[in-house]
């Protein structure tokens, strides 16, 4: 009597994103939007040099202390973001008004913050690389009224506008004023 084997169970998953090379002060990484869903975020990983870089936004936002929880993918491998961080590629990436870059630059992705040679290179040039950009993204976040009118279902599926009867513009202009980006050296 032969005995069949169960077939093996299927294991699903992806591979976390690795960096492939350092780059130097010379050079950027960035970000070109493939497919984007609420469900998905996916992104390809380019490297150019700094004079012959493709257009591309930089992005500048609030890191915030929450742990990275948040998954996104770059070459097909996971990458962990913060919320904040995903909301704000999110509302980048599925922007289909016509937009003068084809990039983004986002200093938590674009520079291994890992590998302390490559910071240190890209934060001397950090200057450049806001200044050569096509523009620049501000995100200071979504508007804490809107989540609070916010179906369960649709918990994870940012909001384009504001559309309830009980919200209160000055409430947040207020709110708005008093967010932790405006705090930043840089900003200030």
């Amino acid at each position: 009597m032969s005995k069949q084997r169960e077939p093996a169970a299927s294991i699903t998953y992806r591979m976390k994103y690795t960096y492939e090379r350092s780059i130097g002060a010379l050079e950027l990484r960035l970000l070109r939007p493939l497919r984007s869903t609420r469900d998905h975020l996916s992104f390809e990983v380019v490297h150019a040099a700094r004079e012959f870089a493709p257009t591309y936004t930089a992005v500048s936002y609030t890191w915030g202390d929450d742990t990275p929880s948040q998954v996104i993918y770059l070459d097909g491998h996971e990458f962990c973001v913060r919320q904040n961080l995903w909301f704000c590629l999110y509302y980048l990436s599925t922007n289909t008004q016509p937009r003068g870059w084809s990039c983004l630059w986002v200093d938590a992705i674009c520079i291994n913050q890992d590998d302390h040679q490559e910071r240190s290179a890209q934060v001397g040039k950090m200057d450049q690389t806001y200044l050569k950009a096509t523009c620049v993204s501000v995100w200071l976040g979504l508007i804490p009224q809107v989540e609070e009118h916010r179906p369960q279902w649709l918990k994870y599926e940012p909001s384009m506008t504001v559309e309830v009867d009980d919200f209160s513009w000055a409430e947040s202009i207020t709110d708005l004023a008093n967010r932790p980006y405006w705090s930043h050296f840089w900003v200030i």
